[in-house]
């Protein structure tokens, strides 16, 4: 797993303090000055990419609240109703295949 971060970034903080909670092992890469990494969000994502993003296998998340919601329910416990992570609003981020060409799912 890996997770897409900026320096001081507090929503980034979140994202990692969950994967950590849930035991799951990731790599965090830092986007600023980096422009491969800048390169693979805007991939994922489209102008302008958002940090944190995080790339589990072949699946990009991004927006801390999707992100949580996609480890809650793919590692954790979801609360029962709670919304697909897939379904939560586009202001929320997006989730797209990274393999798909058609990726930028906003």
């Amino acid at each position: 797993m890996l997770i897409y971060d900026a320096p001081d970034c507090w929503k980034c903080v979140e994202v990692k303090a969950a994967l950590e909670e849930l035991g799951l092992a990731y790599d965090a890469v830092t986007v600023r000055g980096n422009p491969a990494a800048r390169a693979e969000l805007v991939a994922a994502q489209g102008e302008p990419p958002q940090v944190p993003m995080l790339r589990d296998g072949d699946v990009a998340v991004w927006d801390r609240r999707r992100i949580l919601a996609y480890l809650r329910q793919t590692y954790g416990t979801a609360d029962e109703g709670e919304v697909a992570y897939a379904d939560l609003p586009v202001f929320m981020g997006g989730v797209c295949r990274v393999d798909d060409p058609s990726c930028d799912a906003r």
